[in-house]
């Protein structure tokens, strides 16, 4: 007769287990997760950028897919039918869906909209892999518990276990794996290592899927991975840094011309055409003849702050275009400084002499420097349309405001829609700028877009003293209003999360 603390529920946990081999079976399970979900965003960056959208959709989808793996696996554990190996070959199985690229964001955002395209973009690609994953813990706590008494303690220990794992999943993907590996690479090797949990499940808990099946999906997870990483020839790179993805690639322009950009989480950054290595961006030429406008007035030139490089063809072309001016650039990702230098105009043009790199946030630079400029002009962008809010509050335009020499101006390139939803932060930017600066002017860079499509506005502030050229600029129809931002309460991402709410329109 069977004494009270006796286990006959199923093969997996007839008998002790090697304590060790499950906890790397519940760390690696962590490991995969955190891979799934900082990885994953990097897929969906091309088509639905890097802001609070894409990250709530995949962190929502990963929270409510663990959840009911969880609450499966238990009871699949308790039933002893289904191996926890064969559940590991599974999630490897499906943990390859992201590799189909941007072609399932693209279809989800065209038929579905943004915010709705994000979440089931996420669902598609991560609900599966990481259901999976959250069986893990409780076939672990079912093998690892031998009484009652203990049952409290092993989930704990696996637990902390899994918890560790993906603590180490995300520093080493963010910090390591991210930059190491193309995105493809990475995760079909991710595939592949749940595919080693699973050879690992079997040999401890003694059931799973023979060798031969485990061998052949590791090896086409592995080959689809090295074949996702191949690009076409008109991508001349395609990397992935500690703070975001960048791609370098010859393409047309609008006008037909042929032209090389750089594309940052998806979003174009820099576009120069091929012939000359002029800038393509509409808002890159509007600052040039805004900058031609300041100077038949006699405004100072002598030195320009560019904050937000990418592939430098902005300041390369202040610098052509105004030969006795110096041009100060801060750029937060050194690899696409590299990348700028190898690829594009400014790594040969000897007006390239005049430019200086410092990389580093924006805001830091400005609360730091000693150094003063004509001209400070904001060009950088957290995603698609957002600016980073450090960068558009009271205090960090006054900071900006006291880096200014006499007569000297801000602008700063701003995309927004100048009707419906999203014209709030528009009006609350305006705001922000009036409280600092007595001479403020927005500018449409496209007078003939519709109000209700994002589009770029060349935004100029300039201190009393100032005399920023005002004629034959087109305003925005959009007048300040709301409390200004401010460090303590900048709801920046929460105002343009009303433009894709209303739908993202260009």
């Amino acid at each position: 007769m069977a004494g009270a603390g006796a286990r006959s529920d199923g093969a997996e946990s007839s008998a002790p287990r090697p304590r060790l081999a499950l906890f790397a079976l519940a760390f690696g399970s962590g490991f995969g997760v955190m891979v799934l979900e900082i990885a994953g965003a990097r897929v969906m960056a091309p088509v639905f950028g890097l802001s609070a959208v894409p990250w709530t959709a995949v962190i929502g989808v990963v929270l409510t897919a663990l959840a009911f793996g969880n609450w499966v696996g238990g009871r699949l554990a308790d039933a002893g039918r289904v191996p926890l190996a064969s559940v590991l070959l599974a999630t490897a199985a499906t943990a390859i869906a992201p590799l189909a690229g941007s072609t399932v964001p693209r279809l989800a955002l065209e038929l579905l909209g943004f915010i709705p395209g994000a979440v089931a973009t996420a669902a598609i690609f991560f609900a599966l892999p990481v259901f999976g994953l959250g069986m893990v813990t409780p076939y672990l706590v079912r093998a690892e518990t031998r009484s009652v008494s203990e049952v409290g303690r092993r989930a704990g220990e696996i637990g902390a276990a899994a918890t560790a794992g993906s603590i180490v999943g995300t520093f080493g993907t963010g910090f390591v794996l991210l930059p190491l590996m193309p995105l493809p690479v990475l995760l079909g090797a991710t595939a592949a290592g749940l595919v080693g949990l699973a050879a690992l499940a079997r040999v401890v808990l003694g059931r799973g899927p023979a060798p031969i099946e485990l061998g052949a999906i590791a090896l086409v997870a592995l080959l689809v991975g090295a074949f996702g990483a191949a690009r076409p020839a008109s991508v001349l790179a395609d990397v992935q840094t500690v703070y975001t993805s960048i791609q370098v690639r010859d393409g047309s322009w609008t006008d037909g011309e042929p032209v090389r950009e750089m594309r940052q989480s998806g979003a174009s950054s820099s576009v120069e055409y091929l012939d000359t290595g002029d800038p393509a961006h509409p808002y890159a030429k509007a600052l040039l003849t805004w900058m031609d406008s300041a100077a038949a007035v006699g405004g100072p030139h002598g030195r320009v702050l560019v904050v937000g490089g990418a592939a430098l063809t902005l300041p390369l072309a202040i610098a052509r275009r105004f030969p006795d001016v110096r041009v100060d650039v801060v750029e937060l990702d050194p690899r696409a400084t590299a990348l700028a230098y190898d690829h594009f105009a400014v790594g040969t043009d000897p007006a390239a002499a005049r430019i200086d790199v410092i990389h580093g946030a924006g805001r830091h630079f400005l609360e730091t420097t000693d150094g003063s400029w004509d001209l400070i002009y904001i060009d950088a962008f957290d995603h698609l349309v957002t600016v980073p809010w450090t960068l558009v509050t009271e205090e960090a335009l006054a900071v900006a405001g006291s880096r200014l020499r006499p007569g000297g101006a801000i602008a700063a390139n701003v995309l927004a829609p100048l009707a419906g939803p999203g014209e709030a932060f528009m009006a609350r930017l305006l705001a922000t700028a009036e409280s600092r600066f007595p001479k403020v002017d927005a500018w449409r860079v496209s007078p003939d877009a519709a109000n209700d499509v994002v589009q770029n506005v060349l935004l100029v502030m300039a201190p009393a003293g100032s005399a920023p050229p005002r004629g034959g600029w087109t305003p925005v129809p959009v007048v300040a209003a709301g409390r200004p931002l401010t460090d303590a309460w900048a709801p920046v991402e929460s105002l343009q999360a009303r433009v894709f709410w209303a739908g993202l329109k260009w």
